[in-house]
């Protein structure tokens, strides 16, 4: 069995399906598993399919860990048809089919509409991280909109100074403050209701003050939110900040 040319699928007992790719860059035989994208091997260029299949085999039991893993993963993320009932802040997402090789997306006052080759396989990992894609740009733009602002008016409520707001994409931490005062958001905040938001930025107002979450942090945001500062972190809880 010679070299890779371009992606094979190869059936493995007990793993299942893995796609090989050959690397044109890459030095080192390399395996992922993704959601919805299964099991994959990147092989350099120089090295036989064989090898890399040997290398498969012989790391057969992490294969098969990391599956369960992201099996549970899977179980968490929305798979989106026309079916799905799904919305940001601002809007409710709609798909459409259409006689169209791209996507296209559109925004109306109350949808986020996106429109899919009809042609498509709309359950594939690849369509549906195109979806994500878009979602996670529109959860950017309503951020943009509505955060920094609302940290502003939370922080003269409130009594805080801070240097200012950034907004990110980021994939666990819902916020974050640095030793200079300076804000993170998460894009994924415009996922949770206002009140949840708006105890987020609370929790990073508070940091500008304590640097931790000794019982001073929490003494603090008691004060700002009437007492439900565990009952708010809860509710955070409910939610993923990379998983939807």
């Amino acid at each position: 069995m010679g070299r890779l040319e371009g992606s094979q699928i190869i059936h493995f007992e007990q793993i299942g399906d893995v796609t090989f790719v050959a690397g044109a860059t890459a030095r080192n035989i390399r395996i992922s598993v993704k959601p919805f994208d299964g099991v994959r091997v990147t092989v350099p260029r120089r090295e036989a399919l064989q090898t890399a299949m040997d290398f498969v085999k012989r790391k057969a039991d992490w294969i098969r860990k990391a599956q369960s893993k992201i099996a549970q993963q899977e179980g968490a993320y929305t798979v989106f048809t026309p079916e799905t009932q799904f919305a940001t802040a601002t809007r409710r997402l709609r798909l459409f089919p259409c006689n169209t090789l791209n996507f296209r997306v559109q925004t109306t006052k109350e949808e986020l509409q996106i429109f899919y080759p009809e042609s498509a396989d709309l359950l594939s990992a690849p369509v549906q991280e195109t979806i994500r894609t878009v979602i996670i740009e529109r959860l950017r733009r309503e951020a943009k909109e509505r955060l920094p602002e609302r940290t502003a008016q939370l922080a003269e409520q409130h009594g805080f100074r801070y240097k200012g707001v950034s907004v990110k994409n980021m994939s666990s931490r819902w916020g974050s403050c640095s030793a200079c005062n300076h804000i993170n958001l998460n894009v994924h905040l415009m996922r949770l209701p206002e009140h949840l938001q708006d105890y987020v930025v609370l929790h990073e107002l508070v940091h500008t003050v304590h640097k931790n979450h000794a019982q001073g942090f929490w003494d603090c945001l008691n004060q700002h939110t009437d007492g439900k500062a565990k009952q708010l972190a809860g509710g955070v809880k409910l939610y993923h900040a990379s998983l939807f």
